[in-house]
């Protein structure tokens, strides 16, 4: 049996309990997730997804059911905002990245130095020269990386991207991908949360897809992919090429529709139409 980084139980969360506007953001879910393993969590905005990041994080606690994170604690699950700057609120970038190991005053001055460096390299950025930056100085790409670097200098057990490569261009994009795929390779369980079904193809072998604050399907990401091509509501969420491959199947071309990649695409429709001619 895996090892489990973090379990939820029978999950139920709402905002303005008791109160004439009560919303129901998370129903009954029960989900587990285990140690050096990558998922990616889906769904369109307002299903759930932000407020099931903020739970296991601990930043609030459940309404219902149960999060157990064996071995660790609230503070091992370390949680990357969707905007940076709600993250990133120090003078300079050696201050953001060294907050929490200054607030939790266990390490000595040196032991943060070391935890500094080596969180800054290890997201591609030069320690010395980002150290007395302002964040207002920093492009998106580099916020975000910051922001990265200040999750990693925790340690964490586990950690969760909520919409990591939001509001990117696509230069700075493939370096938070890059970076997310260094994490996973290295055997960190990472849970990565986001509307971009590209993104979490290309970095987690399993997706959850979520529904009105429920778990509508879990399981491998190919599977999955097939999956949201079975009914029209979720077809808007396929990549393009997957859906063209869907809309080609359906006039009758034999072709995959597992498929994300635009190289592999046109690879399968080349293959299709040469046996075909």
């Amino acid at each position: 049996m895996p090892d489990i980084a973090i379990s939820l139980e029978g999950v139920s969360h709402s905002y303005n309990s008791g109160t004439p506007i009560k919303k129901q953001a998370l129903k009954n879910i029960t989900i587990c997730i285990n140690k050096s393993e990558t998922i990616g969590i889906m769904g369109p905005p307002g299903c759930g997804k932000t407020t099931l990041a903020r739970l296991m994080a601990g930043m609030v606690k459940p309404c219902m059911g149960s999060i157990t994170t064996p071995g660790t604690g609230p503070s091992k699950v370390g949680l990357l905002f969707q905007f940076p700057e709600h993250q990133l609120f120090c003078h300079t970038v050696f201050d953001d990245i060294s907050y929490a190991l200054k607030e939790a005053g266990s390490l000595s001055s040196d032991e943060i130095e070391t935890a500094y460096l080596k969180a800054c390299r290890e997201v591609g950025l030069d320690p010395e020269t980002v150290r007395d930056i302002r964040q207002s100085e920093l492009s998106g790409g580099e916020r975000r990386r910051v922001a990265i670097a200040a999750v990693l200098a925790m340690n964490p057990s586990v950690i969760i991207l909520d919409e990591p490569t939001v509001g990117l261009d696509r230069a700075s994009k493939k370096k938070v991908i890059k970076e997310i795929k260094r994490l996973s390779s290295e055997g960190c369980t990472l849970i990565i949360i986001s509307h971009d079904i590209e993104d979490l193809l290309s970095t987690s072998e399993r997706l959850v897809l979520m529904k009105e604050g429920k778990i509508a399907c879990d399981g491998p990401a190919k599977e999955i992919l097939l999956k949201l091509g079975d009914e029209e509501e979720t077809i808007p969420m396929l990549p393009y090429v997957t859906e063209l491959l869907l809309r080609l199947g359906e006039k009758g071309m034999d072709v995959r529709r597992d498929i994300y990649g635009a190289d592999e695409a046109y690879a399968e429709i080349k293959r299709v139409i040469c046996e075909t001619s």
